[in-house]
């Protein structure tokens, strides 16, 4: 039966596969918004782990976590390095990690920070930042690159680089009056870490130096560092700094503590609660694009429907032939049964082919726009079940041209 179903199809050739492009496309449509959110929401749950915290300038979370954790956007307002050095010796705090933003190098976004950033940050869990070559900046002059910096640009170790004012939009010159060296590169993480580019907060602090509201006013080239004065190259301001606890018990009273911090006007955030926020709005959009999609499905399985009707008429001599020699009125109904089944089955596999080849394709500009890089499985067990629940429905919509042919059949056969 299904041998015969198939060559009907092949009869008919054009129409089938319309119906299944029509089928294919809406499935891929549906498939990859849910793999392409589901995959990128991973990636960036995963991109910072073990950071309990996030202080900051008084600002919305899912900003301050955006800017600080993944590169995107720009901060608005630093924190003194006072107050930073007040909240580190609260009993609650077990380690604290200034972070200062502002700086790029070709396009990729400079992290001024501490030597214990290596320590304490977290990836994918529990895994800590590891180097592929070398080892973490120890001197004013000393960098160390994200994987995907170095493999992009090429450098190795020992190559030296000059660090641009500014970022995105905002680059201004070159502080080309004083070379960094690379020291260090980092395993690929998968995460925006990929894509930085680290020194120290106290060079961070010397190029800055000679530098006036975004102007340059004076060089580095003739300035003798033994003659700076001891803070001379201690920051006086941070963006944000990362907050591991001694326990999470009291993470709640230590943000309604911060958020009425007398000195200066902070804030804390929780990095999983803000990406859950984040991921609420954004799932929002997600849902009306799936209902699009499910309407599409509807449309291509109304064409189905339509396929198969107006081609009752045209078989109807191929039907008494089958008749003549013994098929059963139930015979025919289930041929056309099969039918709409093989369509669901060959829609269903060349959706998975093309949203294979598609996700495949949208993991490169996520990479290149966020920073991370999406773990994107062959099939998951939900998208196995909307191929499943897409295939049954196409037998459902076969049921109405079979139980056609079956009272067609059922009154010939009487009438013969």
């Amino acid at each position: 039966m299904m041998t015969l179903a198939l060559a009907s199809l092949r009869a008919r050739a054009l129409p089938v596969i319309l119906v299944i492009v029509a089928l294919t496309a809406s499935l891929v449509l549906l498939l990859s918004i849910d793999r392409i959110q589901k995959a990128t929401e991973n990636g960036f749950t995963q991109s910072i782990s073990g950071v309990d915290l996030i202080i900051g300038p008084r600002s919305g979370g899912i900003e301050l976590v955006l800017y600080t954790g993944f590169h995107l956007g720009r901060p608005t307002n630093n924190i003194t390095m006072q107050t930073v050095e007040a909240v580190s010796k609260r009993p609650e705090i077990d380690w604290l990690v200034p972070i200062a933003l502002g700086d790029s190098h070709r396009g990729h976004r400079v992290i001024a920070t501490t030597v214990d950033y290596f320590a304490h940050v977290r990836y994918a869990g529990d895994r800590p930042l590891a180097f592929a070559e070398g080892k973490p900046f120890a001197d004013l002059n000393e960098v160390v690159l994200g994987a995907r910096v170095a493999e992009k640009l090429g450098y190795t170790l020992g190559t030296e680089l000059y660090l641009t004012h500014g970022s995105g939009q905002g680059l201004g010159k070159t502080h080309d009056d004083f070379t960094f060296t690379v020291t260090g590169i980092l395993e690929p993480t998968g995460t925006p870490n990929d894509s930085a580019v680290f020194v120290g907060l106290d060079g961070y602090e010397l190029i800055h130096l000679g530098w006036q509201s975004g102007s340059r006013v004076f060089s580095l080239d003739n300035l003798d560092l033994n003659q700076l004065p001891p803070d001379a190259l201690t920051p006086k301001t941070v963006t944000a700094a990362y907050v591991g606890l001694k326990s999470k018990l009291g993470i709640f009273q230590l943000m309604r503590d911060l958020a009425a911090y007398p000195e200066e006007a902070i804030s804390a955030v929780i990095p999983g609660v803000a990406l859950a926020e984040l991921w609420s709005i954004v799932g929002m959009v997600d849902r009306v694009f799936q209902f699009l999609s499910g309407m599409i499905i509807v449309i291509a399985l109304i064409g189905l429907i339509t396929m198969t009707l107006t081609g009752l008429d045209a078989r109807t001599r191929e039907m008494t032939i089958l008749r003549a020699v013994g098929a059963t009125p139930l015979h025919l109904a289930s041929w056309v049964m099969l039918e709409a089944l093989a369509i669901g089955v060959l829609s269903s596999l060349a959706a998975l082919g093309v949203l294979t080849a598609v996700t495949a394709l949208a993991s490169e500009p996520l990479t290149e726009a966020l920073g991370i890089i999406p773990e994107i499985a062959f099939l998951t067990s939900s998208e196995a079940i909307t191929l499943s629940a897409v295939i049954f429905a196409g037998l459902l919509s076969s049921l109405w041209p079979a139980i056609m042919v079956y009272r067609r059949s059922l009154q010939q056969g009487l009438l013969d």
